[in-house]
Parts: C-alpha cells; sequence; structure tokens
C-alpha cells in the first residue's frame, strides 16, 4: 500500500513540474521557421544550435544582384513572436561574408540574432557549347565477357561515318527567370550544325558493316535528344532531367584532365540481355557511360 501512495505521489510531482516547465516556456520561443528573398533558389536552410542560429539562403550568381537591398518576400516566426525585418523591407549583403541579421523577439521580450547567409549557386552550365569529342565508356566485365575497358570515340572507326554529324553540333542551355523550390528549370537544345544532319548511333565493328550496322539508337539517341527538350535540375542531387516527347533522360556534369566540360549520362545496366556475338556484348552489353566533351562558346 505504501509503495502504490508513493507512485501516486511521484506522478502528481511529474505532474506539477511539467505545469511549471510549460509555465516558463510560454512566449518565449524565438525560432526563424521560413524566409524567402528575392531571387531564392529552394528553402532556407536553417540552423539552431541554442543561441547560435543562422539561415543559409541560395541564389542564382548573376552581375546585377542588388546585394545592398535585397528585397524580402516572407518570413514566418514563431507563434506570438515578431522579426526585425518584414515582408516588403530589406536585407543589406554588402560585406565579405555576404551576411545580413535579423533579431526576432519572443512574445515574452526575450530576443535572438539570426544571421542570414548568402550562397552564389553559378549555373555555369547556362550558355552555348560546341562538341569537341563523343564517346561511350565500355567495361567488358559489366557483361562478363573479358576484362578490357575503354572509351570509344563516335567519330572513330567501330561507328564509320555515322556519328561524325554529331561533331559540328552546338547544345544551347537557357534557364526558366523563376526556380521552384530546390529545382531549377529551362530547355536544352541539341542544334544540326551546318551539315543540319545528327549522329546515328550505328555500329560497324565486324561482324557488323555500314550496310548492316548493329543499331544503338535505341540506347543512345535519346540521351540528348535532337532538337529542343527541356530541363528540370534538382539542386539536391545535381542532376538534369532532359525530357522531349514524354522520354526522359538523366545528365550528370562533370570534367576531364583538360579541364574541358563534359555532359554525363549513365547507361542501364545492359549486362544480363541476352549475347548475340563479340560486337554486340562490347559494345551495347558492355557500355555504360555515353559523355559529351564540350567547350563554352558563349
Amino acid at each position: 500500500m505504501k509503495k502504490f501512495l508513493l507512485a501516486i505521489a511521484s506522478l502528481v510531482a511529474m505532474a506539477g513540474c511539467e505545469k511549471t516547465i510549460d509555465k516558463e516556456l510560454v512566449g518565449n520561443e524565438l525560432s526563424l521557421l521560413e524566409i524567402k528573398i528575392q531571387g531564392q533558389m529552394g528553402t532556407a536552410v536553417i540552423e539552431r544550435d541554442f543561441d547560435e542560429a543562422r539561415a543559409t539562403v541560395y541564389v542564382l550568381e548573376r552581375p546585377d544582384y542588388p546585394f545592398s537591398a535585397v528585397p524580402v518576400e516572407g518570413i514566418v516566426v514563431s507563434r506570438g513572436a515578431s522579426a526585425s525585418i518584414s515582408k516588403g523591407e530589406t536585407l543589406n549583403f554588402s560585406n565579405p561574408e555576404r551576411r545580413a541579421r535579423i533579431t526576432v523577439t519572443s512574445e515574452s521580450g526575450k530576443t535572438l540574432d539570426w544571421y542570414i547567409y548568402l550562397e552564389m549557386y553559378d549555373a555555369f552550365y547556362v550558355g552555348e557549347w560546341a562538341i569537341v569529342n563523343l564517346k561511350l565508356h565500355c567495361n567488358q566485365r559489366v557483361a562478363g565477357v573479358g576484362d578490357g575497358a575503354w572509351d570509344t570515340p563516335l567519330n572513330g572507326s567501330e561507328f564509320g561515318t555515322f556519328g561524325i554529324p554529331e561533331y559540328d553540333n552546338h547544345i544551347i542551355i537557357s534557364l526558366d527567370e523563376e526556380p521552384g523550390d530546390n529545382m531549377l528549370t529551362g530547355t536544352i537544345e541539341n542544334t544540326a550544325g551546318a551539315d543540319g544532319e545528327y549522329a546515328h548511333f550505328w555500329g560497324v565493328f565486324a561482324p557488323y558493316s555500314e550496310e548492316k550496322p548493329l543499331d544503338m539508337d535505341p540506347r543512345l539517341r535519346y540521351l540528348l535528344p535532337p532538337g529542343l527538350a527541356t530541363w528540370k535540375l534538382d539542386l539536391t542531387t545535381g542532376q538534369m532531367k532532359i525530357t522531349k516527347d514524354n522520354v526522359t533522360s538523366t545528365m550528370i556534369f562533370g570534367t576531364d584532365e583538360w579541364d574541358n566540360t563534359l555532359f554525363r549520362f549513365l547507361l542501364p545496366d545492359a549486362g544480363k540481355e541476352p549475347s548475340q556475338n563479340g560486337f554486340y556484348d562490347n559494345m551495347w552489353r558492355s557500355s555504360t557511360e555515353l559523355f559529351y566533351v564540350v567547350q563554352r562558346i558563349k
């Protein structure tokens, strides 16, 4: 019986403590929940460690960005709290840290300084690019037919003359004005060069020939399709999804040893597809990536 009464007493004491704690916390919240400024890309990254509070906002890098007077398009703080800045006012980021301060005042009168940091996003891929080379990476281990791995240029002997028309093409990437939440959108155009033609991914290495080539267009041609397509780039992954006629590919970016930019397309695994002959194994079943080597024109 004593144990039971002791348990009841403990519960009552705990309830009393909870009421006291709740009472002390009422009106003391100092959180910055959301902020939106002009040109912001995606949502702000908000972090707080006791009295150290910050938010990082990503904006598109451009020469005319108004660092000294950036309009605030929206701000949300804790219930009952207020902020030293409101929608329609401006923040000054014209300092080496690209930092501005917002003070949040709780309902009870406590204050906390939040520091807002600008991170500039370089959409380096926007512009016009010339194709320097176009290569197919193959790895025989994927298909289980050997240990060789190599890059085959599209203008090489394995593709005869079928790949050459792609080499005078230009790739033009444009960016839409208003970014979505953590997402950029735009258009990408693979323009035909002076010959007005696009490449075919037709292999001619024996036992195939120019008269009867291995047609790899279904595996490769849709990746950077001829003409105009749309794209979406996820800022969290850096992957660009390219879509034309309801068919979508995924492009990522890289550089080679000569600092050329690479537009890379990782290929679906074809290693377990039926084997037909040596060339099919090497060039279709063993292919893992197609990449465009490009240089900026403007």
